[in-house]
């Protein structure tokens, strides 16, 4: 807050007796507080000398920010109100460039997509999780190579056995098996799958037998900048089945449909019946149905929901009842309410609240009742309360958390085992 500091209020005139008075009285009474302190610090026993009571210890769910300039993951733990914490240390190293991040679902294990904006090739890192108190340890070895140059978004199969990553200037999907007992990626055969142009964004349907993808004609990384490309092929969304046995997608993709002009992010309602994209160009929410026999798409009626300027990352709550979407253009965070019946979002947020400026990533803890944001330039995170009933976000009391001044991108939260 700026401008002046507020004046302050000049003393009550009191007559001069009064006064010697009261000083008198004054110092008598401080005399006597000073021995009783005295008094009371070598007392044994004496409430006035009890030490301060601790800070309350940061728990589960833990929260995992990428930085966007020390190449360095964040980590954080929750208060009760949801509110976050830095761990000890409050960072880790990542490779160059981190942006995306992945928690595994049985949440032993952390992914982060490096970026490099000086080389061609990217790479994942990949890290151990303590579960009792949050903190990162790099598993040996520290990174797996990617295809080419990544999107900078990772997606892990629910079931914790596998992993994708886009790779937009190689048109391919990267793909990965997941060691059950170490949490360590290892490429499978083949190592990627084609895909017909710059795939970006990413998400496995909760029963795992097909994997959504989006095709961009903007490339969101490397740190989290928007250069354009040239892809006659965008603005769609292809669909992949995945293999039960192997984990492996499809070699091509089974469907593609289209989408809004720039698709971002995309994601899956838990009910597996439902696909919500963001077309950052447009402001709108594409939405569709999900055929459960064939996992194919089809556009639900209305096709699109408003938003503001900039519809970037998207998160929809456990109980699939609410989806929230960042838009970068306002800085801003709204909440469409989802049909139980069709899956279509409300014609109209049901509530809205502001961010960080420059918005980058959405996450919400595994319970429902907390959402965090990142800021692709700023060094703090926003951090807000869903209520249990309406849906409604609120700031949370801090409503920010520090992070590193350059900025952060993806963010990830463990579930609050």
């Amino acid at each position: 807050m700026t401008g002046k500091p507020a004046g302050r209020r000049g003393p009550v005139p009191i007559p001069g007796a009064r006064k010697r008075d009261r000083a008198r009285r004054g110092l008598r009474t401080g005399r006597a507080a000073g021995l009783a302190v005295t008094a009371c610090g070598l007392a044994a026993g004496c409430a006035g000398a009890a030490t301060p009571a601790a800070a309350p210890a940061a728990r589960a769910p833990f929260v995992y920010v990428t930085d966007k300039g020390p190449n360095e993951v964040s980590q954080f733990g929750s208060l009760g109100s949801g509110a976050l914490r830095p761990l000890t240390p409050k960072t880790v190293a990542s490779g160059p460039g981190p942006y995306d991040v992945a928690v595994s679902p049985q949440g032993t294990s952390v992914y982060a997509v490096d970026v490099s904006p000086s080389s061609a090739a990217g790479e994942v890192s990949q890290y151990t999780i303590n579960p009792a108190t949050g903190k990162l340890t790099p598993k040996s070895p520290k990174t797996v190579p990617t295809a080419g140059g990544p999107s900078g978004i990772i997606a892990v199969a629910p079931d914790g056995k596998n992993a994708y990553v886009p790779d937009f200037t190689a048109k391919a999907i990267s793909q990965y098996r997941i060691s059950p007992a170490t949490g360590k990626l290892t490429p499978m055969s083949p190592k990627t799958v084609a895909a017909p142009a710059g795939p970006t964004g990413i998400k496995v349907a909760p029963d795992g037998r097909y994997a959504y993808i989006t095709n961009t004609t903007l490339l969101i990384a490397p740190k989290g900048e928007h250069p354009a490309a040239t892809n006659v092929k965008a603005n769609t969304v292809w669909v992949y089945r995945i293999s039960p046995g192997t984990g492996a997608l499809s070699a091509k993709p089974v469907e593609t449909v289209a989408t809004g002009h720039n698709p971002q992010m995309i994601t899956i309602a838990p009910d597996g019946k439902s696909v919500y994209v963001t077309a950052t160009n447009d402001g709108t929410i594409w939405q569709y149905s999900i055929n459960p026999a064939t996992g194919k798409l089809t556009a639900m009626s209305p096709a699109t929901v408003a938003t503001g300027r900039g519809p970037h990352d998207l998160a929809i709550t456990p109980d699939g009842k609410n989806l929230y979407v960042i838009t970068v253009g306002d800085d801003a965070i709204a909440q469409y309410r989802i049909n139980p019946a069709t899956g279509a979002l409300s014609a109209k947020p049901a509530s809205t609240a502001a961010t960080v400026l420059h918005p980058e990533a959405i996450a919400l803890a595994p319970d429902g009742k907390n959402a965090y944001v990142t800021s692709g330039n700023d060094r703090v995170l926003s951090q807000f309360a869903i209520s249990p009933t309406t849906g409604k976000i609120t700031p949370l009391s801090p409503a920010t958390v520090i992070t590193l001044p350059s900025g952060s991108l993806g963010l990830a939260v463990t579930s609050a085992k």
